[in-house]
């Protein structure tokens, strides 16, 4: 019961707390036109998305279709840069229904209707026991932080498309293990529209789509998404109302085993 009103206490204090078109009366020059598609000039300016958003919180309605069914219910969220999160998914009566939490280095996951408690150290976290895909913490932070989670040190090519067609970044990543990051841009080259993520040659991990945006003050942040994979797993979040800047305390990252 404790652990119940705990719970519902942070849950309160969140709530609370165009390439292809040209001028026949103005030539681009050809330097501005080869850096525009140029891999890492493209990769720079994604590097400055949102940049100077450290922090943020959250509410909004989330749909899963899995196998089984749907279900469809409400949800809250904060964030700190990208290396603390808290998710709440929310049941009947607003009563958190699971709630996830990663301080950046222990990942800690209750589900309340089943009064289970799972925590362990981590450096690289994932919610694939909350929503059966494996999205890291990290790339979920930037998600909703309304940037595209880009891999590290990774090689950039474009792939190849029809002129006038949507441009696709390539980031390959590793030998062994290697991963494959695609990011779909619209004409401007700065506006990412879906992200997908592959684990070897072309086992999707997940993809997520930008649906719609929305300017939030100097940020434009993510509106609606949709998270999905080739397993018929499907994640629709539809925002109600982000605040950036918000200022969290140190307890919303912290959660306890229940008892």
């Amino acid at each position: 019961m404790k652990q119940l009103l705990s719970t519902c206490g942070i849950v309160f204090l969140l709530l609370l707390g165009c390439a292809g078109l040209k001028d026949p009366g103005a030539v681009k020059p050809e330097s501005t036109l080869i850096s525009a598609m140029d891999p890492g000039s493209i990769f720079a300016r994604l590097q400055q998305t949102n940049a100077g958003l450290t922090s943020f919180k959250g509410i909004g309605k989330i749909k899963i279709w899995k196998q089984g069914g749907l279900r469809s219910t409400r949800v809250v969220w904060a964030g700190y840069q990208t290396e603390k999160l808290r998710l709440e998914i929310l049941g009947a009566g607003g009563r958190p229904f699971s709630s996830v939490v990663y301080d950046g280095s222990r990942f800690s996951l209750s589900l309340h209707s089943e009064s289970r408690f799972y925590q362990r150290h981590t450096r690289r976290a994932d919610l694939n026991r909350l929503i059966s895909l494996p999205v890291s913490v990290q790339d979920v932070l930037s998600i909703l932080a309304g940037r595209v989670p880009l891999l590290k040190n990774a090689t950039l090519t474009l792939e190849n498309v029809p002129p006038g067609k949507q441009v696709v970044l390539l980031l390959k990543k590793g030998w062994l293990k290697k991963q494959t990051g695609k990011i779909y841009l619209r004409e401007d080259m700065k506006t990412v529209w879906k992200y997908e993520l592959f684990q070897g040659k072309d086992t999707l991990l997940y993809r997520v789509e930008f649906l719609s945006r929305k300017p939030y003050g100097d940020y434009q942040l993510p509106d609606t998404l949709l998270f999905s994979n080739d397993l018929q797993t499907r994640i629709r979040i539809d925002v109600d109302n982000i605040w950036p800047d918000a200022k969290l305390s140190p307890s919303v990252f912290v959660l306890k085993a229940p008892g």
